[in-house]
């Protein structure tokens, strides 16, 4: 086998904590992901349409929304979902990216 398989698995940064290491995977997801970044600039669209919204998420008071202002917010929440999804889709296949290093690195495969 001429070419390496070159990548950096969990247990290869084994001084970063687990946190860290899922969130330098899915901090990449609006470089790397359209549909990702689409759904994130939409929920920027609706805060800069209804900052009562985005109020909601950035303060412990209670807020009072217009039927508007909830209907948006109801609108973010179900976008918000479309993001972790992608994010949970993206760690599984990493993890089964390293699986396959692991394997290699074992010389299983």
């Amino acid at each position: 086998m001429a070419d390496k398989i070159k990548f950096e698995t969990f247990v290869d940064a084994q001084g970063t904590a687990f946190q860290e290491y899922v969130s330098s995977i899915t901090a990449k997801l609006p470089k790397t992901d359209k549909e990702y970044r689409a759904i994130r600039d939409k929920m920027e669209g609706i805060f800069q349409q209804y900052p009562h919204v985005m109020e909601v998420f950035d303060t412990e008071q209670a807020s009072a929304l217009t039927e508007q202002e909830c209907a948006a917010l109801i609108q973010v929440m179900g976008l918000q979902n479309q993001l972790v999804e992608i994010e949970m889709q993206t760690l599984y296949l990493r993890g089964c990216y390293d699986g396959v290093g692991y394997l290699k690195k074992a010389g299983i495969l």
